[in-house]
């Protein structure tokens, strides 16, 4: 019995992490960077700004490269209560001291926080749906229940690992009592595909917070632009918050050296020009639709 409940509790662990990873990966791709600095780690940036809320961009001058680091703030703020004073550092041990005109920090979103206790909060949650189905579905195995007394326990594991392998039993009685014996079936009600609509539900308020365009209004009929663009109010706002400081962010960086980085929300498939050019030209989208054809509502 110990081991079976370290089993699950592995289990529910496992699906937390699986959730925690996926979702991590959707909220730090949403964003595309043009012209940036070969030697900035894209990856690392975005995970911090998601982890951390905000990370530093900089000039190292000893190393002649631009740099975005996470940082420990030296307590000092101007009147807005951005910091004026920053300590940067990376994963090599490196360090840093950076004044108020040596660095540009870049937000994840307006409020200025990490949304990564949000998404733990998803994740847990959608990670508890998950294993609610696999559980409702393994119980549809209807389990059995087997009463006896018990003289008679021995024997019926004996006759009853032989019936699950398909062996066939003779039992030789002086006398039996029908009554002994008793099967109570208990199967229990299939929930699953209810729990399901649930995680779907979940998983797109997640969407609507990173600022990712979804339809979960369930149509038989094709649904026309205005019609999608009036369900994604949420996501509008979502989208504008997170965009927002990392544009503003890229335009101080662009004009203090002399840059030409471009930041976009990003959230479709890489396609060719003629279908780019073909989708534009579509007002009506099905249920099913490209969520890139809305991304214009944001920019």
């Amino acid at each position: 019995m110990q081991r079976q409940l370290i089993e699950t509790q592995t289990s529910n662990f496992k699906t937390f992490l699986m959730y925690k990873t996926q979702l991590m990966t959707l909220a730090e791709n949403v964003f595309e960077f043009l012209n940036m600095p070969e030697e900035i780690d894209i990856a690392y940036m975005n995970e911090h700004l998601l982890r951390d809320g905000a990370v530093a961009f900089f000039k190292d001058e000893v190393a002649d490269q631009f740099a975005v680091l996470p940082f420990g703030k030296h307590g000092e703020f101007d009147m807005y209560g951005r910091p004026i004073r920053v300590d940067v550092f990376g994963m090599n041990g490196y360090t840093r001291t950076l004044e108020k005109d040596e660095f540009v920090i870049i937000y994840d979103n307006n409020r200025r926080e990490s949304l990564f206790l949000d998404l733990l909060q998803y994740a847990e949650r959608m990670g508890q749906c998950k294993r609610v189905i696999d559980i409702n579905i393994a119980h549809q195995k209807t389990p059995r229940i087997w009463l006896a007394k018990n003289d008679k326990v021995a024997t019926m594991k004996r006759l009853l690992n032989q019936y699950e392998g398909n062996v066939e039993t003779i039992m030789g009685y002086d006398n039996i009592n029908l009554d002994d014996v008793n099967c109570i079936f208990q199967p229990a009600p299939y929930v699953a595909d209810k729990i399901d609509q649930h995680l779907d539900r979940e998983f797109a308020e997640f969407l609507r917070l990173i600022g990712v365009a979804n339809l979960t209004q369930q149509k038989k009929e094709r649904l026309i632009t205005d019609e999608v663009q009036q369900t994604q109010g949420g996501t509008i706002a979502s989208r504008f918050s997170r965009f927002e400081p990392r544009a503003r962010a890229i335009e101080k960086i662009n004009k203090k050296w002399n840059l030409n980085i471009k930041v976009r929300y990003y959230d479709g498939e890489p396609t060719t020009e003629n279908e780019e050019q073909e989708g534009k030209n579509n007002d009506v989208l099905s249920n099913n639709a490209n969520v890139s054809n809305i991304s214009k509502i944001a920019m």
